[in-house]
């Protein structure tokens, strides 16, 4: 599913131009580009639902802006909230759409504290179950700031350093 009168790039404004499966560039330190998608919409209930989403940093790098063709299959190495600004302060667009069904990408189980005791296990923005003792190897779910997408692609890319380096996100505790 992609907006009906899409053309891209576009700069949105608010979540409801968006759909999962849009992706965006991210520019990194040396001149090349990681790339972001819109993984889940927050649902229209919950608190900042019209400038807030799940997104993805792929393990996808570039000298040259992302593609539909381009990041086909390129897994996701950390998700996260992020406001619309995560997008546009970076200078960036909405390149295009790609299904996530055909990259195999869906929202990640997250637990919602580092301690499991009342706390919740969610996959996305949706509560599954309380979270339990021995969910401590999934990721805790976490807002992320305007810039984090693209440090977390340039730590991966160009500096090679930090947990990113070598590690999906499910790797790191």
């Amino acid at each position: 599913m992609t907006r009906s009168n899409a053309q891209y790039p576009f700069v949105p404004k608010s979540t409801s131009s968006l759909v999962p499966g849009h992706f965006w560039a991210l520019p990194l330190s040396d001149g090349s580009f990681g790339c972001g998608r819109v993984v889940q919409l927050k649902p229209r209930e919950m608190t900042g639902a019209r400038v807030a989403f799940l997104a993805a940093v792929l393990d996808w790098h570039s000298l040259e802006p992302p593609t539909s063709d381009s990041i086909a299959l390129a897994p996701c190495v950390a998700q996260g909230q992020v406001h619309l600004k995560a997008i546009t302060e970076s200078g960036g667009a909405i390149l295009g759409h790609r299904a996530l069904d055909d990259d195999g990408i869906e929202p990640w189980l997250f637990r919602g504290a580092h301690g499991w005791q009342n706390s919740s296990v969610q996959l996305g923005f949706f509560l599954v179950r309380p979270q339990q003792s021995d969910d401590s190897e999934l990721p805790v779910f976490s807002t992320w700031g305007f810039d984090v997408a693209v440090n977390i692609a340039d730590a991966r890319f160009v500096k090679h350093t930090g947990p990113w380096a070598n590690k999906r996100a499910r790797d790191v505790g």
